[in-house]
């Protein structure tokens, strides 16, 4: 069974005429008669009769019918959902994002390529590392923004998007705020807010350790909204990374020994191919990446590479 048999058919039932039905289909009406005939007999029956008064359904056809119309709008549904994705019209992409990304910088990459890209419509899910990359392997999302310092599989393509530094965030009116910058040193025994949800916990931990500082947590919590509020409310300082920072009257300091930084990226699966919608996305945000110069909150970036399409994982 062929969709233009079916097609046909409900021509020749709308019109009740061979005839009419062949030139709505634009075809001959021998081939549409043909089509239909083989379309009976591989359901093994006649589904029309010729009247006199127009081809009239025999108790097959009825039965079919509504079946075949579903059949046809379903088939038209998919027609214009394909229409849609190739020209990037109310096409859904779907984005894992790390959950420690903070969404200062990403929100204007993403209303950048809205304007580019309207017809994308984006959909955000935000994770711990391992889940964002179980989503990705499983296709539940189609690319994910992550931090390139934790392990990444093999089958991932990878692209870096921007290096991000750590920085200090202190409670106001704290003895630190008139320095420019601070050494880990500088914070010894003062209360601090542990981010749980950190994946350089351990990189601040081996640091202070090394320089035998102690730091003490006043608070833990997973919540990055609630380690800012909880900074502001003068409980204590936080090692954020800068782009985390969301309140604008926040004390924030640049870690200058030891200087902390990530790599963010965009991660794809290797495996797949993208789709018109993902390529775009991709292309849009590293190119937008090679334009951004020297990074936000001072300090120029070291030279890398130009930036491309991603390599695997495997050859970082």
């Amino acid at each position: 069974m062929e969709i233009y048999q079916v097609r046909y058919f409900l021509a020749v039932t709308e019109t009740r005429s061979f005839t009419r039905a062949a030139e709505r289909c634009a075809v001959s009406q021998p081939a549409l008669t043909a089509a239909i005939k083989k379309l009976e007999e591989e359901l093994g029956g006649a589904l029309l009769l010729r009247e006199r008064g127009g081809a009239k359904l025999t108790a097959l056809g009825q039965h079919v019918l509504p079946r075949f119309q579903r059949l046809q709008d379903e088939t038209q549904a998919v027609q214009v959902i394909a229409d849609n994705h190739r020209r990037l019209k109310q096409v859904p992409l779907r984005v894992g994002v790390l959950c420690t990304i903070g969404p200062a910088r990403l929100a204007r990459a993403l209303a950048a390529f809205r304007g580019e890209a309207p017809g994308v419509e984006l959909e955000i899910s935000v994770a711990a590392q391992a889940e964002i990359l179980r989503r990705l392997e499983e296709a539940e999302v189609d690319v994910i923004v992550t931090n390139l310092g934790g392990a990444i599989p093999a089958w991932c393509v990878v692209a870096p998007l921007y290096d991000e530094r750590y920085v200090v965030v202190l409670p106001p009116g704290h003895r630190l705020e008139a320095s420019e910058a601070l050494r880990l040193e500088d914070l010894r025994g003062e209360p601090y807010l542990d981010r749980l949800a950190c994946e350089m916990r351990e990189s601040v931990t081996a640091a202070c350790a090394a320089r035998d500082v102690e730091l003490y947590a006043a608070y833990r919590t997973e919540r990055e909204d609630w380690v800012q509020s909880l900074v502001h409310a003068g409980l204590g300082f936080a090692f954020m990374p800068e782009h985390s920072v969301l309140l604008s009257e926040a004390c924030r300091r640049p870690l200058v020994d030891p200087a902390l930084q990530r790599t963010i990226a965009l991660v794809r699966s290797g495996d797949r191919t993208p789709t018109s919608a993902l390529q775009r996305f991709w292309d849009a945000l590293l190119a937008r990446a090679a334009r951004g110069g020297p990074r936000e909150g001072g300090g120029a970036q070291q030279p890398r590479r130009p930036l491309g399409s991603g390599v695997r994982a495997s050859r970082r």
